[in-house]
């Protein structure tokens, strides 16, 4: 019976990873197409699925002077074509201009996660990022996004600080309450996971 179960474990691990989607470093010539010179690389993976080989990069740009700091964070899905040509199939962006105290925008390398939940054959990329500028350990917007194969959908809310009673802001956009369920499984878990802070 103990093996039974053990087995079943396996197979039920197996099948989990198989939703998991494999990527690896994108090549500098590739890399140097898409990105700015004055961009810092957050992540950049390659993958495939039913379009083929994707390029997913996540970059942020800094600006300083004596008194604030501005930051922007770029978040762009490319497929390749036949021929070679890169066509950019999604995009995001968004910025926190002129802080004059604690720049926060970061995009949440950890959260990100390629996945076929949904075995379309077409990729889940989900991931999180935060924005906001602050002077102490309030809360600040945090938003979720799952991108597949052109298509955006969302949660946007706040970080909940640890040890503080802030309510809890979490509001999934229409899209996103049309993902399948696996997929919106996981994105609530990740959020979950990456609500809290300090």
């Amino acid at each position: 019976m103990k093996k039974i179960a053990l087995f079943f474990s396996f197979i039920t691990s197996l099948h989990s990873f198989s939703q998991q989607i494999a990527t690896k470093a994108i090549e500098p010539s590739v890399l140097r197409i898409i990105v700015s010179d004055d961009a810092i690389i957050d992540k950049a993976l390659q993958f495939e699925d039913k379009n083929g080989k994707n390029y997913l990069v996540a970059t942020t740009l800094q600006n300083r002077s004596d008194e604030w700091e501005s930051k922007a964070i770029l978040v762009q899905h490319y497929i390749e074509k036949s021929n070679k040509e890169l066509v950019l199939l999604r995009q995001i962006t968004d910025k926190e201009d002129h802080c004059e105290f604690d720049n926060d925008l970061q995009f949440l390398t950890e959260s990100l996660r390629i996945t076929d939940l949904d075995k379309n054959q077409y990729a889940e990329i989900t991931f999180l990022y935060k924005v906001g500028c602050r002077s102490d350990v309030s809360p600040i917007v945090l938003k979720l996004m799952v991108i597949e194969n052109g298509n955006k959908a969302a949660i946007r809310g706040t970080t909940l600080p640890r040890g503080f009673d802030f309510k809890k802001e979490k509001v999934a956009d229409s899209s996103f309450n049309k993902l399948p369920k696996p997929v919106q499984d996981q994105a609530n878990k990740l959020w979950e996971k990456f609500a809290p802070e300090f």
